[in-house]
């Protein structure tokens, strides 16, 4: 685990409001140079804290107006091929393995309804070792925060 300093952590915290934010904002905000802010985010993306820099989409705005959350039952021994099938598919946005009932669950993003049927019936279903899927679309969102401080 990465150890962050307070600095280090205000520098996250600005970048995740607004990360295109300049580096002489972020110095500013810090008390550092702009060499010294520039080295600390760096040494963040080297260390691995800071992934990748990624603008925040509305996928309505786009057209992708369902959001379906897919519950993925699998044969155990079929865990790591469904996984990577489900990783290749553009309209999967994330694959997570999880405890419980459920093997996989995955967030789907779509055109509509008739997109995600068409979708499960050709893409997902066919996938081998998949037991069952439960599919739910979400009606409504009240908050996404990516904000981890």
């Amino acid at each position: 685990m990465a150890e962050l300093d307070s600095i280090d952590k205000k520098i996250l915290e600005l970048l995740m409001e607004d990360g295109r934010m300049p580096i002489a904002q972020i110095a500013q905000h810090v008390d550092l140079s702009r060499v010294g802010a520039r080295e600390r985010i760096n040494k963040l993306r080297k260390r691995g804290v800071i992934k990748k820099f990624i603008p925040l989409i509305d996928n309505i705005a786009i057209g992708y107006e369902c959001s379906a959350f897919l519950d993925i039952e699998v044969d155990p021994q079929f865990i790591e091929s469904v996984a990577g099938e489900l990783s290749k598919l553009d309209e999967i946005m994330v694959v997570y393995l999880m405890t419980g009932n459920v093997s996989l669950h995955a967030h789907a993003l779509l055109r509509s309804n008739n997109h995600l049927a068409d979708f499960l019936r050709s893409k997902i279903y066919p996938i081998k070792g998949i037991n069952n899927v439960n599919a739910s679309v979400m009606l409504q969102r009240y908050k996404t925060e990516l904000n981890l401080l």
